[in-house]
């Protein structure tokens, strides 16, 4: 069988001032999948920067597997690049969405492509369009969530064009939308969380204490867009993935809820994907955790969700806990820095752990749910930007499964000029912990003290 992974992308790479590292190589990843299933033939056909499947050396593929065949795509349209894609004779297309700044909306892209796909007789596993939109804007996922009742965080929704400019006219003396809004929010526990409805993760997020705080950040010249301002939920932050294909016969999906990881929190008590720590993951086989933290309450609300959305391939989802219930905060329809942790955790290449979860399920009477990988004790840590030969000595530590260095060169912020990623795993916690407290000695010189002091203080929370 011909199988092709394929992902698009709506945003100018500046393979200049952009470089990304990885290692193991994506082509490592992707041979090691090749070898092991011989019986198929694999396709990678993307847009740069091709995230989770090329190695890129400015604007080109630096690195290839041999046993693979690599296509850049050259169409921009989502009808044409289905076209482009039908020429390469796969018999299974396969999504793997990968995300953009400023918008998280590649899902969407792939989504568009995969229903031409389907019009010329191609197998897609791809999420609907509805559903990529729905997981798009911030608040149709809000009232996607209450709607089927799934716990979400209460919140108000701004209108921006309303709230500037409903009463710029002559015959109105007052803005009587902007008085509700403030009604609505008055009515909200502090506190509360102002963020886009399609912005990029938390970034451009804003903690806000008071209420007069909230007003005067929504008429400030920073709010130039459409806005939730949502109750903040204390609690544990965690994220989770879910693999899995939707069945229209059926109509319910065959879906693996993987074991959920904690995530830190910056100064504002939100989770940061440039400063944030992973620790994980929390089984259901220990006893304690899954009392603890309501493991199968979990498992059940994600699979309700899962259903209800028609998922058809990978999502990762940001959740918080209470110590009670869990709350779905986000839904990324996509590949994430969760998804090379969980293969970091399984001992396996991603692309063995996407083919396993996806592609045997679907092409078998496997199922993907019982799929039996042992997670292992595992850390996602950052460092600031290295050299390649502190990388090369990063990934030869036995327990460093993987790193990841992304860099702008082109950003004057510190802050925006990247960072390096190092996933490091233990047979056991204790032996994470040690394996933790080796990686910051052995990097002393460079590691920034914050990021192992907060991993160290959350391994406690896995004993």
């Amino acid at each position: 069988m011909r199988i092709l992974f394929y992902s698009t992308s709506s945003s100018l790479y500046d393979g200049e001032n952009i470089s990304a590292r990885t290692l193991p190589f994506w082509a490592a990843q992707w041979d090691s999948l090749a070898k092991k299933y011989p019986e198929h033939e694999f396709i990678l056909a993307g847009q740069l920067p091709g995230m989770f499947m090329f190695d890129l050396a400015e604007n080109e593929i630096a690195q290839k597997s041999e046993k693979i065949q690599y296509h850049l795509i050259k169409n921009e349209s989502e009808k044409k690049i289905a076209e482009e894609l039908a020429d390469l004779k796969a018999d299974l297309a396969i999504a793997l969405s990968f995300y953009v700044i400023p918008y998280d909306w590649l899902t969407v892209k792939d989504a568009m492509t995969a229903d031409f796909l389907r019009q010329m007789g191609i197998r897609t596993i791809c999420h609907p369009v509805e559903s990529a939109l729905i997981c798009f804007d911030k608040w149709q996922t809000h009232e996607f969530l209450e709607k089927i009742g799934v716990n979400c965080a209460k919140a108000v929704y701004m209108h921006h064009e309303l709230f500037i400019n409903a009463g710029n006219r002559r015959e109105l003396k007052s803005n009587v939308y902007r008085d509700a809004l403030f009604h609505q929010i008055k009515k909200l526990n502090f506190p509360v969380i102002i963020k886009d409805t399609t912005g990029l993760s938390s970034f451009g997020a804003d903690v806000v204490n008071s209420y007069d705080e909230a007003l005067g950040i929504l008429r400030s010249k920073k709010t130039t867009s459409d806005r939730i301002i949502e109750k903040m939920i204390e609690g544990e932050q965690f994220g989770c993935e879910i693999y899995g294909i939707f069945d229209e016969k059926k109509g319910r999906g065959d879906y693996a809820i993987l074991p959920p990881f904690l995530f830190s929190v910056n100064q504002y008590g939100i989770t940061s994907p440039k400063q944030s720590v992973k620790i994980g993951p929390f089984l259901e086989e220990d006893e304690a955790q899954k009392e603890k933290y309501r493991l199968s309450e979990l498992k059940e609300m994600l699979l309700k969700m899962a259903n209800a959305l028609k998922l058809d391939g990978i999502a990762q989802v940001d959740l918080v806990f209470t110590g009670e219930k869990w709350f779905v905060i986000e839904i990324n329809p996509r590949l994430s820095g969760m998804s090379t942790t969980y293969a970091a955790s399984a001992g396996l290449p991603l692309s063995e752990v996407i083919f396993e979860y996806l592609m045997n399920s679907s092409l078998s009477a496997q199922s993907s749910q019982s799929l039996d990988f042992q997670f292992k004790p595992t850390v996602n840590i950052k460092f600031p930007i290295l050299p390649e030969e502190r990388l090369l000595e990063l990934k030869a530590l036995p327990y460093v499964a993987f790193v990841n260095q992304i860099e702008n060169r082109a950003a004057r912020q510190i802050r925006e000029q990247g960072y390096c990623e190092v996933i490091l795993t233990g047979g056991t916690v204790p032996e994470l912990k040690e394996n933790l407290l080796d990686l910051r000695e052995t990097f002393s010189a460079v590691a920034e003290e914050h990021f192992f002091e907060t991993a160290i203080s959350l391994v406690r929370k896995l004993i």
